[in-house]
């Protein structure tokens, strides 16, 4: 329906636009028309300017020969005719006459700048006739005669297409064309030739508003095509973004968004320490979306706060769903750093802790060192962790490891753990020289009073080398995948938890 306003809209402004293009039309064509003609004259009198000096002012048999030959292959011209010392001395048709030009003729042949003038009258035989004069010199030169009518006939075409009403004057002589020859002309424009004289008075019709319609409803239709393919491409973009938005915020507050815990255990007594909190869309017609797609979905379209809002909301169901839980264990909760120099989600922490002042204590907010932060906003970050160590939150530094600004990040703010990266546990299969980098994480740990938990451990191999560097708390698949509350309220309960991988195997 846009796009079919886009062309009503763009057929009405030419509608609109016609007038103007139309009057301007005219104005080019009356100029046009007045240009043809005096070219025709002007190619004419060179003609009979050249014929001239084939012939001679004898008129002898072979110069009427000449003359007639002439007439014969020319389109519009009736008859040829040779002048000398005011008297027309030859013709292409009856040879040696002796005819008196008017002193009128004479006296605009010697005023014109090219030697050339035209003139209309009455023949012997009382026909309307149209003549062209070119001299050659002061007494000599040549004429050309052709019926009025065949002279309009040169822009008959060219009229008739644009459908005007026109009026022809050549000196008091009028040759008008349509219905309204009588009519008052109010609305015609008048062209005078600067050379010649004859005007042409031009009338438009409604065929020739019409006619000049036709021939800019092409630009409408571009104009609107193009305004339509903008609005389509606009259009679909912004309603793709605001769909997938509208369906992301649906889906948190229609409960697709559901809870999986996924457990953190201490290889030293294989007991469940704590778990971390992580999101899966289930959505009602295209099933399960992996995180690695709606997350960064979330964080594009400024809707990461709400999604981490409706996790920080679901952990507080379930720890007071669990109080036995919560006692000895805790739940950690992933924060973006565009969440964490927002001020409107330090606000919702600061509402969060007084509705839930004593799940705070229980609750472990993980921010990743992945995503560089300038100055500013490095400031804003650093004063917001201060204010949410203060709400009673434990902080944890995620994917340490991974960014340029980690080190910078722990230097500058205090955080109670630290969690290493996958990416460095699975090198411990392949890459002997990953070792010392552990060692050095791990260090520094110790240093700075953090608790480290290893990420994304899946081996038994595994296990043993980091049981050998120190590090005491795995999280990864050696255990357990991501599971539901219920499922890991089991696994908490056991005394000595069996690896998921042994059990498997």
């Amino acid at each position: 329906m846009p796009v079919v306003v886009i062309f009503l809209l763009a057929f009405a402004f030419s509608l609109l636009g016609n007038y103007y293009y139309t009057q301007k039309a005219i104005k080019h064509d009356g100029q046009e028309i007045v240009n043809l003609l005096d070219n025709y004259i002007d190619k004419v009198a060179h003609e009979l300017v050249a014929l001239n000096g084939t012939v001679s002012a004898n008129c002898s048999p072979q110069d009427k020969l000449r003359l007639r030959e002439y007439a014969f292959n020319s389109r519009f011209i009736k008859e040829v005719g040779i002048y000398r010392d005011g008297y027309v001395v030859c013709t292409s048709n009856e040879g040696p006459r002796s005819i008196k030009l008017s002193n009128l003729i004479l006296d605009r042949i010697s005023d014109s700048k090219n030697q050339v003038t035209i003139s209309i009258g009455n023949s012997k035989s009382g026909i309307s006739t149209f003549f062209i004069y070119a001299s050659v010199d002061n007494s000599l030169g040549l004429n050309a005669l052709l019926p009025p009518e065949r002279f309009s006939n040169l822009i008959a075409q060219y009229l008739k297409a644009r459908e005007y009403q026109y009026r022809l004057t050549i000196l008091n002589y009028e040759l008008t064309q349509g219905s309204s020859a009588q009519s008052d002309y109010t609305e015609s424009l008048t062209f005078d030739s600067q050379h010649y004289p004859f005007k042409i008075e031009l009338k438009p019709t409604l065929g020739t508003y019409q006619y000049h319609y036709f021939a800019h409803l092409w630009q409408a239709i571009l104009v609107a095509s193009i305004c339509s393919l903008l609005y389509l491409i606009v259009g679909y973009q912004l309603l793709a973004k605001r769909s997938m938005e509208y369906t992301l915020l649906s889906a948190i507050r229609n409960n697709e968004i559901e809870l999986y815990l996924q457990p953190i255990v201490d290889i030293d007594n294989n007991q469940v320490v704590g778990s971390e909190a992580l999101v899966r869309w289930n959505h009602p017609t295209q099933g399960r979306i992996s995180p690695e797609v709606f997350i960064p979905l979330a964080e594009n379209l400024g809707v990461i706060d709400s999604l981490t809002e409706k996790m920080l909301f679901m952990v507080a169901d379930f720890l007071h769903a669990n109080p036995s839980y919560q006692e000895s264990k805790y739940v950690s909760v992933n924060v973006s750093r565009i969440s964490l120099i927002d001020g409107h989600f330090l606000d919702s922490l600061t509402q969060f802790a007084e509705q839930y002042p004593h799940f705070v204590d229980s609750i472990l907010l993980e921010v990743t060192e992945s995503i560089d932060l300038d100055k500013q906003q490095l400031n804003s970050a650093l004063n917001n962790l201060t204010c949410i160590r203060a709400l009673g939150f434990k902080l944890a530094i995620d994917d340490f490891g991974t960014g340029y600004s980690g080190l910078n990040f722990i230097r500058l703010h205090s955080f109670q753990v630290m969690k290493i990266d996958q990416v460095f546990i699975k090198s411990l299969y392949s890459e002997s020289n990953i070792t010392p980098v552990l060692v050095s994480m791990i260090q520094l740990a110790k240093e700075l009073n953090m608790k480290v938990i290893a990420e994304g451990v899946e081996t038994e191999q595994q296990i043993e080398i980091l049981r050998g560097l120190g590090v005491s708390y795995i999280q990864g698949y050696y255990y357990s995948y991501p599971v539901r509350p219920e499922a890991l309220l089991k696994i908490s309960e056991q005394d000595n938890y069996t690896p998921a991988a042994e059990t498997a195997a």
